[in-house]
């Protein structure tokens, strides 16, 4: 998977790239506002895994946000009008007559990025099914615990044997 989304802010953070890899989000912010609001800091790089929550705010009358929370970092406070613009893991958009596309995106970035995790965090059982060898050691320690008889053990011994 790699998918690319534009958002644009021109108000705070000027433009702001979001890159689905394969359970890699980039978020990257080229041009000089971008590098004013935001610093030289260049892309930042996440695994969906180390993403412990996503909040969107949609862009409507004012402009709206998606955010991403990791275990061990602060949850930054997003204001309407300034919020919270120096922190890297939130990336605004603009109020425009598009909200719709943009919201959508920022929705459809949160629900990629859940689903991955969804399925990756599934545990996987392994069932290690015992072969006829293992099963005659066992049913030779029945018969030796006197737990079997020996015609209990002959009868058992050729069912798994055929």
């Amino acid at each position: 998977m790699n998918k690319e989304y534009v958002f644009n802010d021109p108000t705070m953070g000027g433009k702001t790239i979001i890159r689905l890899g394969e359970g890699t989000l980039t978020i990257s912010r080229p041009g000089l506002i971008s590098k004013f609001s935001h610093g030289f800091s260049g892309e930042k790089t996440i695994l969906f895994n180390q993403i412990s929550a996503i909040q969107i705010k949609k862009a409507r009358m004012a402009r709206g946000y998606i955010q991403f929370v990791m275990a061990g970092t602060k949850e930054g406070k997003s204001g309407v009008i300034f919020g919270d613009s120096k922190n890297e893991n939130i990336v605004y958009f603009a109020s425009t007559f598009n909200n719709k596309k943009t919201n959508d995106a920022a929705e459809e970035i949160k629900r990629t990025i859940e689903q991955y995790n969804l399925n990756s965090n599934k545990e996987t059982t392994i069932v290690k099914e015992e072969d006829k060898y293992d099963k005659l050691v066992k049913l030779k320690k029945l018969l030796d615990d006197n737990v079997i008889t020996q015609e209990e053990f002959e009868n058992e011994k050729s069912k798994l044997l055929q």
